[in-house]
């Protein structure tokens, strides 16, 4: 029943560029990728972009460029712009490929390196900044990022539900977790938890 609900939610998607869909389907037959976010949490992130009206965005775990894709999409109605940081030299290479092939290029500054060390360097003022790097991170940059982000801007996090998956991402799920309630007990924001994927919590500062 669930897949049936997931197929019939993908059947609706439908990007203006097709690319990220296409790269999430190359990603799920690859091994040495971290798997990408799904049609309908990419097409969540198009939307948000779209409802609030962001302009810039930032973005921490770029991969290949998936979830970059997908903020792009958006971005481009309002002339928007997208700073995306990985930490791993031959994904930040391929991102920058298929930002290039996607027509995207003028739209993003792709950064190497540490997502801690790199976002400290960054000017704020981002309406959208959307975690989806290192999960030990999530608490760690929770400062960093709420001074990163604009009043009225969403934060929002990737894979919150982890703690409640077996194996290594129950592993990962203390940091999320962590995250979790530090999050809803800061004052500076309102959060909620959306159970799609892997989790989404989404947190609107004051």
């Amino acid at each position: 029943m669930m897949e049936n609900k997931i197929e019939y939610i993908r059947a609706f998607i439908n990007s203006a560029n097709a690319f990220p869909g296409k790269l999430f389907a190359e990603n799920s037959l690859r091994g040495d990728v971290q798997p990408s976010v799904e049609p309908e949490i990419g097409r969540f992130l198009s939307f948000l972009v779209h409802l609030t009206g962001a302009r810039r965005v930032l973005e921490l775990g770029t991969s290949n460029g998936c979830s970059a894709l997908w903020f792009l999409d958006a971005l481009k109605e309002n002339n928007g712009s997208l700073v995306t940081i990985d930490s791993k030299e031959r994904l930040h290479h391929e991102a920058v490929r298929n930002i290039e092939e996607a027509g995207y290029s003028e739209m993003v500054t792709p950064v190497y390196g540490d997502a801690e060390a790199e976002a400290a360097r960054l000017e704020g003022g981002f309406d959208i900044i959307f975690q989806d790097c290192g999960k030990y991170l999530y608490p760690k940059m929770h400062e960093c990022l709420t001074g990163l982000l604009k009043p009225g801007g969403l934060l929002i996090a990737d894979d919150t539900l982890f703690s409640l998956e077996p194996g290594i991402r129950a592993n990962l799920g203390k940091y999320t977790d962590e995250y979790n309630r530090m999050i809803f007990a800061d004052e500076r924001f309102f959060s909620c938890i959306l159970p799609v994927g892997h989790g989404l919590t989404l947190s609107f500062k004051k």
